[in-house]
C-alpha cells in the first residue's frame, strides 16, 4: 500500500458574521425581528430593547415580546360548566365527561361507539345516550361526528330553518353538496327556490363549532411603511411605532472599566462592537426596505391613488436592476413586509405581478386579468354563470389571451367556485 501527498489549492467563499447577520436581518419580519433581539439581549447584558408604540416607547419585557393568548373560557370548562348545572351525577353523566374529553379543536367527536365502548367497557347504548345529551348543550352542533351531523344538529334547533333543511341535510346531504339541485327539487317536490333558500340558510350555520372557543391569538399585522395621500402626492414614511430601538448602558461600562481589569475590559469591549454592528445592520436593513418599498410604491402609483387600477407588471429581476440590488435582496427585504395605506395594509409581495405577453406585443399583468375574471363574474347573469371556457372568449374579445386551464387557475386563486357553484336560482 503506498502513500501520496495531495494538495488541494481550491478557493472557498466565506461571509464575514456582520454580514451574515445582516442578511438574517433583511429577511425578519417585525415579529421575528423582535425575536432575534430578545435572544440577543441575553447574550449581552449592555444591551436594551425598547418598542415604539402609538407614540410611547415600551421597555422589553416577555409580554412585549410574544403574543398574549386571550384568556377566553376553553370549550371544555364551558361544556363541564352546564354538564353540572343540567344533569344529575350518575353513570350518564360520566360518560357525557368521557366524550367531552374526545373533543377535537373544532369541537367534533372522531372516536366512534365501537372505539369508546372498548376504551370504557361500557354498553354502545348507554355511550349513545351519553353522546346525544351532549349534542343538547351550547353551542349547537358541538359533538358532531361528521359536518354533515353538524349541521343536522344546528338546523334541528333552529325555528326558523326552511322546512325542508333537516331532511336534506339527512337524506340528500351528497347530491346537496354536488349541487344536483334538480335532483333535490324533484325528489322533495319543492321549487328552485326554495333549494336555493335552504342553501343560503345552511351556508349561514357554523361548521367548526369549538373553534369560537380556542385562544384568540393576536395576528395583528404591524406594518413597515405607511403610504398616506396629500395634497394629490403620496407620503412614503417608515412605521418607526413597531421598529425596535436598540440602546447600551454606557453607565454600567463605565463602572466596570473603573476596575481596570484587562479581562473584564476586553468583555465589555467586545460587547460594545456587538452593539454598533447590531445597530449598524438595524440600520442597513431599514434604509433597504424603505428604498425597495418606495421604488414598488413609485411603480404602482396608480394603485395607492385608487385600488380599483390594475397593478402594472413588476417583477424582482426589474427592481434589482433598477435598484442595482441583487434579486435575493430584494427577495429578502419583500418577505413578510407589509404596507399601510389609506384603503388597508398590503404585503409588499402583493405589488409584484408577472408579465403576460400577449399577440400584439403588449404587456399585461396577472393582477390585470385576474381583476378582468372578477368583474366578468360579478356581472354575469347568476342563474347562467359564465363557464370558465366562455370567461377565455369574452377575454379574447378583449384581445387577451388565455387558456381555459389558466383562467380555472385563476378563478381559484380568487376564490371563485365554479360556474356548476355560482348557479342560483332566485
Amino acid at each position: 500500500m503506498g502513500l501520496n501527498q495531495h494538495l488541494d489549492l481550491s478557493q472557498k467563499q466565506q461571509l464575514h458574521p456582520m454580514l451574515l447577520q445582516r442578511i438574517k436581518m433583511l429577511s425578519f419580519n417585525q415579529e421575528e425581528l423582535k425575536e432575534f433581539f430578545n435572544a440577543k439581549i441575553l447574550e449581552n447584558p449592555f444591551i436594551d430593547i425598547s418598542i415604539p408604540f402609538n407614540g410611547t416607547e415600551q421597555q422589553n419585557t416577555d409580554q412585549d415580546l410574544s403574543w398574549i393568548p386571550d384568556t377566553k373560557i376553553s370549550l371544555r370548562d364551558h361544556l363541564i360548566e352546564q354538564v353540572f348545572m343540567t344533569y344529575r351525577d350518575n353513570m350518564i353523566r360520566e360518560m357525557i365527561f368521557f366524550w367531552i374529553n374526545q373533543l377535537d379543536q373544532k369541537g367534533y367527536v372522531k372516536k366512534t361507539l365501537e372505539e369508546a365502548s372498548q376504551e370504557t367497557q361500557i354498553e354502545e347504548t348507554v355511550l349513545l345516550d351519553a353522546l346525544v345529551l351532549l349534542q343538547q348543550l351550547e353551542p349547537a352542533g358541538v359533538a358532531a361526528r361528521s359536518l354533515q351531523e353538524c349541521l343536522m344538529l344546528q338546523t334541528e334547533r333552529d325555528d326558523t330553518a326552511p322546512r325542508t333543511a333537516y331532511i336534506i341535510l339527512e337524506d340528500s346531504f351528497d347530491a346537496f353538496v354536488q349541487h344536483k339541485w334538480k335532483e333535490i327539487s324533484r325528489k322533495y317536490d319543492i321549487s328552485l327556490v326554495e333549494v336555493q333558500a335552504v342553501a343560503d340558510y345552511i351556508k349561514k350555520l357554523d361548521p367548526l363549532p369549538g373553534q369560537q372557543f380556542q385562544p384568540v391569538v393576536d395576528l395583528s399585522i404591524r406594518p413597515d411603511l405607511i403610504v398616506t395621500l396629500a395634497n394629490e402626492e403620496l407620503v412614503i414614511k417608515e412605521a418607526k411605532q413597531y421598529t425596535p430601538i436598540l440602546t447600551f448602558d454606557t453607565e454600567y461600562v463605565l463602572e466596570l472599566k473603573s476596575h481596570q481589569d484587562k479581562e473584564v475590559t476586553s468583555y465589555v469591549e467586545k460587547k460594545q462592537q456587538e452593539y454598533k454592528t447590531l445597530q449598524s445592520n438595524l440600520q442597513q436593513r431599514q434604509e433597504t426596505i424603505l428604498l425597495v418599498g418606495t421604488a414598488i410604491i413609485r411603480k404602482q402609483k396608480a394603485f395607492f391613488f385608487d385600488q380599483q387600477n390594475s397593478l402594472v407588471p413588476l417583477q424582482l429581476s426589474e427592481l434589482a436592476a433598477e435598484l442595482d440590488l441583487h434579486e435575493s435582496t430584494i427577495s429578502r427585504a419583500i418577505n413578510g413586509k407589509y404596507i399601510q395605506t389609506d384603503s388597508g395594509i398590503y404585503e409588499f409581495k402583493f405589488f409584484l405581478s408577472r408579465k403576460l405577453a400577449q399577440e400584439d406585443d403588449s404587456d399585461i399583468s396577472t393582477h390585470s386579468i385576474q381583476q378582468k375574471i372578477l368583474q366578468l363574474v360579478e356581472k354575469e347573469d347568476k342563474q347562467k354563470p359564465l363557464s370558465d371556457q366562455k370567461i377565455v372568449d369574452l377575454l379574447q374579445a378583449e384581445k387577451i389571451e388565455l387558456s381555459r386551464r389558466t383562467v380555472a387557475k385563476y378563478r381559484k386563486q380568487l376564490n371563485i367556485p365554479s360556474s356548476s357553484k355560482r348557479k342560483r336560482f332566485e
